[in-house]
């Protein structure tokens, strides 16, 4: 059968006559032309003998050239009984999905399927919303590139916010992944930004030296403001749990009586349940906070609104009153814990997982987490611990703690016989 019959100059220079009329390509291809001068390709085919009309497009947005490959492409579909009208809407549908899986939508599908606390989560939340959602938020994730994503990121960066810059191209990297891996998009375009913004060093939490311990406790217990606020304080310390799980503490965590405070995967960073045993001095600074705050559902309710946790930066700031900012933060107490006992040669694994880490290491008894496990030495190391700093407020030097807590002490002896029975 003929075809290719038409050129570009007869298919521009068709004109409209009294009656619509078609003019063959061949192979069943054909140029509509209608009476009020429309030129509109059509192809002819049959399935299960019954003829068909699929409308390929109009001239001139689709050219002869773009007529022809377009015919040849459904012709191989009806081969294999596939009607092209059908397959047509099959695309615009998975078109229509496609464009609803905006940047925005993947990256609030992402952040609901990991199992973060509820703290890394909103941190993760708050800055997409605040710095890429504007921008590119609306845009089908698969059609996102490098162009985009660049400014994004260097208009972080400029504003003096380099590490979260950095975090923002690490989160797109993984929810690029993330959409990949579940068919929305192809490629990563993060991946071409490594090195955009520099990481700036990584400030840690100072600890307070071994002779800073004693001073320290000393000026806040002549701290005169919020007793409440000294207490979240104390627990702080006694408990070295991290600042906003202190913060948004629940009174139904506590068992006073069994001296457990547990808290739930999702006020936790790595999303798991952790135990924390109770000393003596934690239960009786919480039995005195449940005579002030017990009636509500917070430890620590927000002054102002009382349904609110308290404020992210009271604590830090009552160390500055104490003449510690910039030295010294609440988070710190985690580091001064971990360092003292350290060098009173506590047992690294039990330590570990009181503070809730997951270290990777070639010690693979140091690597899992789980929280119930070893609790009885670590109710003896919480009990050493706010013991030591209960000498160390007394102003005990460090070689006193040392010769009561040390290896070579009796309470060591005792801690030692429970964790050879666990």
């Amino acid at each position: 059968m003929a075809s290719n019959l038409l050129t570009a100059r007869k298919v521009e220079t068709a004109t409209a006559q009294e009656k619509d009329y078609w003019l063959r390509d061949g192979a069943s291809l054909f140029l509509f032309v209608t009476r009020s001068g429309g030129k509109l390709w059509r192809y002819r085919y049959r399935i299960d003998n019954s003829p068909q009309i699929y409308a390929i497009g109009r001239y001139p947005e689709v050219t002869l050239e773009a007529a022809r490959k377009e015919r040849d492409r459904v012709r191989e579909l009806v081969k294999r009984g596939i009607h092209p009208r059908q397959e047509r809407q099959a695309r615009l549908a998975a078109q229509v999905e496609s464009n609803s899986q905006t940047f925005e939508a993947v990256a609030r599908e992402w952040i609901a399927s990991n199992a973060w606390g509820d703290g890394y989560a909103d941190q993760v939340r708050k800055n997409l919303e605040k710095d890429v959602f504007p921008t590119i938020g609306n845009i089908p994730i698969r059609l996102i590139n490098v162009s985009h994503l660049r400014p994004v990121i260097k208009k972080v960066a400029e504003r003096g916010a380099p590490t979260i810059a950095v975090l923002i191209r690490q989160w797109a990297g993984q929810i690029f992944r993330y959409a990949s891996t579940n068919g929305l998009c192809d490629y990563d375009p993060s991946s071409l930004l490594k090195g955009l913004v520099k990481k700036p060093p990584t400030r840690h939490n100072p600890p307070l030296k071994w002779v800073e311990l004693s001073p320290f406790l000393i000026k806040l217990n002549g701290w005169s403001g919020y007793r409440t606020t000294e207490i979240a304080l104390r627990l702080v310390a006694l408990t070295f749990v991290r600042t906003i799980e202190i913060r948004k503490a629940t009174w139904d965590q506590f068992d006073l009586d069994g001296a457990l405070w547990e808290l739930p995967g999702e006020m936790m960073k790595m999303g798991k349940p952790h135990l924390v045993p109770l000393s003596r001095q934690a239960v009786a600074l919480l039995r005195e906070l449940q005579k002030i705050t017990g009636s509500g559902k917070l430890l620590f309710p927000n002054y102002r609104r009382p349904q609110e946790p308290m404020c992210a930066t009271t604590l830090n700031r009552v160390l500055e009153r104490l003449g510690y900012g910039g030295q010294f933060s609440t988070h710190g107490f985690r580091s001064t814990a971990t360092t003292i006992l350290s060098l009173l040669g506590y047992p690294d694994n039990r330590v570990d997982l009181q503070l809730a880490h997951q270290k990777k290491s070639k010690d693979t008894s140091r690597a899992p987490y789980d929280h119930t496990k070893f609790i009885s030495s670590r109710r003896i190391i919480m009990q050493d611990w706010a013991d030591i700093l209960d000498a160390s407020e007394r102003g005990a030097t460090p070689e006193k703690i040392t010769q009561d807590f040390g290896p070579l002490s009796a309470r060591r002896l005792a801690l030692l016989r429970v964790v050879e029975r666990e």
